[in-house]
């Protein structure tokens, strides 16, 4: 385990540590990083600085955490799951960052206007009926439409006379039934889509929607939010794709074919996945093309008053429609670290545009910070502009204590029901809600007002 922060009187070098989950030439890129952020603040700051930065498997790291947390022998910094903050934000790991002197704006939402909105939002958490800032996104990720061309040309007859054009990609759901139906071929096991249908996969739908899963009343008290007619409009749009379109493969399925795997094998023409699986399909010589996911139809989007009456079919109102979900990782400072201001300033250093552009620009990845999204040199990696497109269009899962029995414990076993034709959608959406009020709401709301009964003692 990491020693905590200390200064040798010595030397007066204070050293501060960091655990990281990242893969190969992302670890080469962060060491490089460190060096140069170490060597600026030596040549112009004191005190003088080292960092010493130590692996941890991604998903060990917030279970790692959490146990040195015990022994109080945490590192300063930590990349962790930007789903799993609440986690730490309340076993007390993490400090809020919008609390310490060098927090670089008057307040959080000030600061959010810079990034990312959905990934800076896995920061922000509600606790004893206050709003914290507990880190900074550092790698962000969603997902988006991956399509076949091959398959697109080799059915382009077919296309063009449903009206479709095989040269791109559906724009709304209705649409990529309709290119979902040409592709699919059953007696040669081919479908048109392959799904997971996993909660985080089916945020997308959710989030295009406009559906929640839980709200906040006036006093910042949880809401069960899901049992509404716009979640159950995106859950039947969502499990149609199987039960009436017949454009999908059972991908779903436990132990069925992997929809990656099954796009890789031309078994799916479209799936939803994301940035990390695009170096292993260029590398198996699959011709892939990224899009937006498709978006709510415009007809459906005005009758479940998504958008204005009058909205167009090619206006910034009806393109915001094709929304996403948030994946990545955010960087945190723990509560036993002795410098936090220091450790402020690199997570600002980490997120800042020259650092982020060169994640973009030699990896590939998705700048967290706006202004280094713009002018980028992709060449490189032709489908991250897509992805930047998305991931400003994306929301993440809702950061409240847990969240984490939400995806496998009450949302998943339920749309498989639907998806097995063992229930209705309004049914299945019915008790989804009442588990969440029962495990998960009602829960936190009562530590919620004992903690703030506490706090006027």
């Amino acid at each position: 385990m990491a020693p905590p922060v200390q200064a040798s009187e010595k030397s007066q070098t204070v050293r501060l540590t960091i655990w990281q989950g990242f893969k190969f030439s992302e670890v080469t890129l962060l060491r490089e990083n460190i060096r140069e952020f170490v060597t600026k603040w030596n040549a112009e700051r004191t005190p003088k600085i080292e960092i010493v930065e130590s692996q941890v498997p991604f998903m060990d790291m917030v279970r790692k955490i959490r146990t040195a947390a015990l022994a109080r022998q945490m590192p300063d910094i930590a990349f962790v799951d930007a789903n799993a903050m609440v986690q730490l934000v309340c076993g007390g790991v993490i400090r809020p960052i919008d609390q310490l002197k060098s927090f670089p704006a008057p307040t959080i939402d000030d600061l959010r206007k810079k990034y990312v909105a959905g990934a800076f939002d896995t920061n922000v958490v509600y606790l004893r009926g206050e709003r914290h800032l507990y880190g900074l996104p550092a790698q962000t990720t969603t997902l988006a439409l991956f399509y076949n061309k091959r398959m697109f040309r080799a059915k382009a007859r077919e296309l063009e006379a449903a009206g479709l054009d095989p040269n791109r990609a559906p724009r709304d759901w209705d649409e990529f039934i309709r290119y979902g139906k040409v592709l699919t071929e059953p007696a040669k096991n081919i479908y048109g889509f392959g799904m997971n249908g996993s909660l985080w996969f089916t945020m997308p739908f959710l989030n295009q929607y406009g559906a929640e899963i839980v709200s906040r009343n006036s006093d910042g008290m949880l809401v069960p939010a899901i049992n509404s007619e716009r979640a159950i409009a995106a859950l039947d749009r969502k499990a149609n794709f199987y039960l009436r379109d017949g454009i999908e493969g059972g991908a779903w399925r436990d132990g069925a074919l992997d929809p990656d795997q099954g796009f890789l094998n031309e078994r799916y023409a479209m799936v939803l996945t994301g940035p990390w699986m695009i170096e292993n399909f260029r590398s198996s010589g699959l011709d892939f093309g990224v899009a937006l996911i498709p978006r709510v139809p415009l007809a459906e989007a005005k009758a479940l008053g998504l958008v204005p009456q009058d909205t167009a079919e090619e206006s910034s109102a009806a393109l915001t429609l094709s929304a996403g979900n948030i994946g990545g990782q955010n960087a945190v400072i723990s509560t036993t670290c002795q410098y936090p201001e220091i450790a402020l300033e690199f997570l600002l250093y980490f997120t800042s545009e020259p650092v982020q552009r060169q994640w973009a620009e030699r990896l590939g990845q998705i700048p967290v910070l706006l202004a280094a999204q713009q002018n980028l040199d992709l060449s490189q990696f032709p489908e991250v502009p897509i992805f930047i497109e998305q991931i400003n269009l994306a929301k993440p899962l809702p950061a409240i204590p847990l969240a984490n029995i939400i995806e496998p414990e009450i949302f998943n076993p339920e749309f498989n029901l639907i998806l097995q034709r063992k229930t209705t959608t309004r049914d299945a959406v019915a008790r989804i809600e009442r588990e969440l009020k029962r495990r998960v709401v009602d829960p936190v709301n009562e530590a919620e007002a004992l903690a703030r009964e506490e706090r006027k003692k």
